[in-house]
């Protein structure tokens, strides 16, 4: 896997997180795995097709999912995990995806993504492809979260 491929990604996820006030985020880890899977309670999963093909997973524990939703709604209490958060938590990755789209453009790879596919459930491993995978932790105020990235 070419880093220059994963690093528009990473500026992908610190941009819009920046942008919508998820605040002292930090990476924590990295570490590759043979396919993608996840054990988070909450993955939303973005194909990307044209001049890269994979997916890229954000997954994260659902009570973070509910921090970051409540700071992308102004503070708004977010008590449990229904319709609001999960669509806050969509396009968060929805807009992660095409800002990267559009570093990975500037780098002369043209790139499409699909639609947000929200997983999720207590208790459960998603076995999301069998490729390679580089798995990237982060952690802010919100709660750690994982940005996987598997590229064919």
């Amino acid at each position: 896997m070419d880093i220059k491929y994963i690093n528009p990604f990473i500026n992908g996820l610190l941009n819009v997180c920046t942008m919508l006030g998820i605040k002292e985020l930090k990476r924590t880890g990295l570490s590759k795995r043979e396919k993608l899977q996840t054990e988070h309670d909450v993955n939303v999963i973005i194909g990307l097709v044209g001049g890269l093909k994979g997916n890229v997973v954000l997954s994260m524990h659902e009570a973070t999912a509910c921090h970051i939703a409540s700071t992308m709604m102004g503070g708004m209490p977010v008590p449990q995990f229904d319709l609001m958060p999960k669509s806050a938590i969509c396009e968060l990755a929805n807009m992660v995806a095409g800002n990267s789209v559009s570093n990975l453009q500037e780098i002369g790879s043209l790139v499409d993504i699909t639609p947000p596919t929200l997983i999720s459930g207590k208790n459960m491993v998603s076995m999301i492809s069998l490729v390679e995978t580089l798995v990237i932790q982060f952690i802010g105020a919100e709660g750690s979260f994982d940005l996987n990235i598997a590229l064919e």
